[in-house]
């Protein structure tokens, strides 16, 4: 199974009063973002109504933007174990006015880039978040340092919300495929069942 790294605030969401209205249900600053970090361009917090999107994201009403910056998180004390794998997943949105740019979701372990998914706002049908992925399997040696998290967006607005991250040993399945021996065991029964079958029939 596989096990939930912290994350302040993965969702995005927000006590603070945003400055800026944009209609009924609708309204941004200009950061700071509630326990990330911005570095570059610019980026902030934001609730956005039906003109923007045709449902709330994930994870509640608030979400980050970024118009060419980058959203960070270091998770202090948090490193690579080894044989792992670990999985970032982060909603994107692509909003009903249109304004469509790459974006990139990045895992790192210190000054390492571990792995990248790029995309474009203009894949995501419109009004909707989409799940994006990044995967990365340790071995017996791992990188050092504390893995951090970056969403970035390379120009035009992007929206980011629910950050999940998780941890599992290699060859865990998550699905619940059976294992060799279950499918021993369950061969076993059906050739037993057959047998009867046969043994029945050759009395009758």
């Amino acid at each position: 199974m596989a096990d939930d790294i912290a994350i302040a605030n993965g969702s995005f969401q927000t006590t603070d009063a945003l400055s800026i209205s944009c209609g009924t249900g609708c309204a941004y600053n200009y950061g700071p973002i509630p326990d990330w970090t911005v570095t570059g361009g610019q980026s902030g917090s934001q609730e956005l109504n039906s003109t923007y999107y045709t449902s709330t994201s994930p994870s509640g009403p608030f979400m980050a933007y970024s118009n060419g910056s980058t959203i960070s998180q270091t998770l202090t004390g948090v490193s690579l174990l080894p044989d792992s794998v670990y999985t970032l997943s982060v909603y994107v949105g692509d909003r009903l006015d249109g304004e469509n740019t790459s974006y990139s979701v990045s895992l790192d372990a210190g000054a390492t880039v571990l792995n990248t998914f790029s995309g474009l706002t203009s894949s995501i049908t419109p009004g909707t978040f989409q799940q994006e992925f990044v995967t990365f399997t340790t071995g017996g040696t791992v990188t050092p340092g504390d893995l951090s998290i970056q969403l970035t967006s390379a120009g035009l607005q992007t929206d980011f919300a629910d950050v999940d991250l998780t941890v599992q040993p290699v060859g865990d399945d998550p699905v619940g495929t059976p294992e060799p021996g279950t499918f021993l065991m369950l061969g076993m029964g059906l050739l037993g069942i057959l047998g009867l079958a046969v043994r029945k029939q050759a009395v009758v």
